[in-house]
């Protein structure tokens, strides 16, 4: 069985298309699942999930993710992340890179909970 660390991760690895990623929330998130996006949105449930990041990627005309993860732990069935999620449009160009701190809680493959607290200076592109 796999740790939860190694679901984060590889949640983050099914981001290289935006419909891989969006594919990837639909099967990792619960009808239930809680995304915390702190101070911006919460959505509740896998198609709200993926409503609010496919109207992330119209707004800022992505095709593709890539997260750099600098520090990652776990105690138990929650994992806290130190990361930048990048996201590209089609000439490969920068969209957004956002600096991020966040928490999943897992059950295993799927994620229960997950909460990111950021930096908004990354919006800009």
């Amino acid at each position: 069985m796999r740790q939860p660390i190694d679901e984060v991760l590889g949640f983050f690895a099914e981001w290289a298309t935006v419909p891989m990623m969006l594919a990837s929330m639909r099967a990792r998130f619960t009808d239930a699942t809680v995304w915390e996006n702190v101070g911006l949105a919460t959505t509740v449930g896998a198609e709200a999930a993926v409503a609010f990041m496919d109207g992330f990627n119209k707004q800022f005309d992505i095709v593709r993710g890539e997260v750099v993860v600098d520090h990652i732990a776990a105690v138990g069935n929650f994992v806290l992340t130190e990361r930048t999620d990048i996201f590209y449009r089609a000439d490969n160009s920068v969209a957004a890179s956002i600096r991020l701190m966040g928490v999943f809680e897992m059950d295993g493959p799927r994620i229960v909970k997950w909460r990111d607290y950021f930096d908004t200076k990354g919006f800009a592109g």
